[in-house]
């Protein structure tokens, strides 16, 4: 298995895919920093000066301002199996490693870890830019630095989770166009509709039982304007991660079993 992951290593670390990820999640997280600190506070008046983190609720939301990184740690999973059909070594693959469970199971752990390093990835990226930021403002990078071990092993599991979830939906749908279409259009416009619909749905879903995890609230900065009923709509953080876990299983599951017995000829 070890032989078999670090193959699989080999294969993504030469492509693009993985840099090209990890460089939109930072420019993403970036933004999302931008806007907590941008956040007025309620009943804010025209003069009234723009927040500074510094309650335990918004410093852990700014060290978890890169969260919704699980998406490109979800696009890295589906890439990690999808490129294998896109490109037609999937035959080969299957040569070279003939248990597909084997193949499979180093493709989840992989993702898995490729999933984990992007969480650390985001979350200096977090410390940097908002530690700096925070600073500047007169707030405490300090006290910034006390609520990581709250929020960074849920966002790791989180990352984790994602990319096996990945692996997943591509072992399912293999179309390397139809997965990404497919896992983007349910996390950006599927879970926004359902949860629109539906608020207390948004505990139920996986950005739900991500933010739950992560121990954040889905407002962002916490108390400011953005902050709704959802926000408190959501898990405590082990059953955030047992929910979480589950979708990663189950997706994970039936990708492998799917994979295991489908004819690549």
């Amino acid at each position: 298995m070890i032989a078999v992951v670090r193959s699989e290593w080999l294969k993504l670390r030469t492509t693009l895919v993985p840099w090209v990820l990890g460089g939109i999640a930072i420019l993403v997280t970036g933004l999302r920093i931008l806007t907590i600190f941008l956040q007025q506070p309620d009943f804010a008046g025209p003069s009234a000066g723009y927040i500074v983190p510094h309650t335990t609720v918004q410093l852990r939301n700014l060290v978890g301002a890169g969260l919704s990184g699980y998406l490109f740690a979800l696009l890295l999973g589906v890439l990690c199996i999808t490129t294998e059909y896109r490109h037609k070594t999937v035959t080969t693959a299957f040569l070279v490693t003939p248990r597909r469970w084997v193949f499979v199971g180093g493709k989840l752990i992989l993702a898995a870890l490729a999933g984990i390093g992007l969480c650390l990835v985001v979350v200096a990226t977090t410390l940097i830019g908002g530690g700096i930021t925070l600073v500047a403002r007169g707030g405490s990078f300090s006290a910034l630095l006390g609520q990581v071990p709250a929020v960074l092993p849920g966002m790791l599991l989180a990352f984790a989770l994602f990319g096996i979830l990945g692996v997943g939906i591509g072992s399912v749908l293999t179309n390397q166009i139809a997965a990404i279409a497919v896992s983007l259009g349910w996390f950006i416009i599927g879970e926004t509709i359902l949860v629109g619909l539906v608020h207390s749905a948004y505990k139920w879903v996986p950005s739900g039982a991500a933010t739950a995890v992560a121990n954040v609230t889905a407002s962002g900065a916490g108390g400011g304007r953005g902050a709704d009923s959802i926000t408190l709509a959501i898990f405590n953080w082990w059953q955030g991660g047992l929910l979480l876990l589950a979708y990663g299983l189950i997706f994970a599951g039936i990708g492998s079993y799917i994979i295991t017995r489908r004819d690549v000829t």
